[in-house]
């Protein structure tokens, strides 16, 4: 491959894994410049959010610096960016800071969790589709677990005290494993800070 200028937009694993890939396919051939564009510096390790949101570990175990991921590559450029257009035409990258021209261009731009209209959802539903939905769920289920601990009326602390898991898949599986360990914890800890 001649000199190209290859952008891959989506710092996600299909993002990171291409750019890995191309970096190293292409690493002798100073010609080819690889553009990883993210709206954030780092990644997020997308499977692990169901650790933080039971309290497993800290976010920031689940998080991955771009710069540090490919400081050895020098043929990848981090850009961090919001993309706003594809300008296929003159095959331009247009970002909320400036321009990026490609040759090739890789889209991988990840996902949105999907509730499939399951009533209840969106209005008392959590998703768990970035870092801070995750944090977010985690004080909720907190929250929760404390209000229910002393709530005296006992079909006010069932209420409380009831989490349903919408989602079968991967996720929804690993939080519910994660739930049944960490209830254990969060009575404990609950125990201790009424007095019993």
């Amino acid at each position: 491959m001649s000199d190209s200028n290859i952008v891959v937009v989506g710092g996600g694993f299909g993002g990171i894994y291409t750019v890995k890939n191309l970096a190293k396919k292409f690493k002798k051939n100073s010609g080819v410049k690889i553009t990883l564009i993210d709206k954030n510096s780092y990644m997020t390790y997308m499977t692990e959010l169901y650790e933080v949101a039971a309290d497993r570990v800290d976010a920031d175990a689940i998080q991955y610096d771009l710069q540090k991921l490919f400081c050895h590559r020098k043929n990848v450029n981090i850009v961090t960016d919001e993309v706003r257009n594809i300008d296929r035409k003159n095959k331009q990258v247009i970002t909320k800071n400036g321009s990026y021209p490609y040759d090739y261009l890789v889209l991988s731009a990840g996902s949105e969790p999907n509730s499939f209209s399951t009533p209840g959802v969106e209005k008392y539903g959590y998703t768990l589709g970035s870092l801070e939905q995750a944090i977010k769920l985690k004080h909720a289920i907190e929250e929760h677990i404390r209000l229910g601990a002393v709530e005296t009326d006992s079909s006010k602390r069932k209420s409380l005290l009831t989490l349903a898991v919408v989602g079968s898949g991967f996720t929804g599986i690993e939080m519910i494993g994660e739930l049944i360990d960490w209830k254990k914890i969060l009575a404990k800890k609950q125990d201790r800070s009424i007095g019993n």
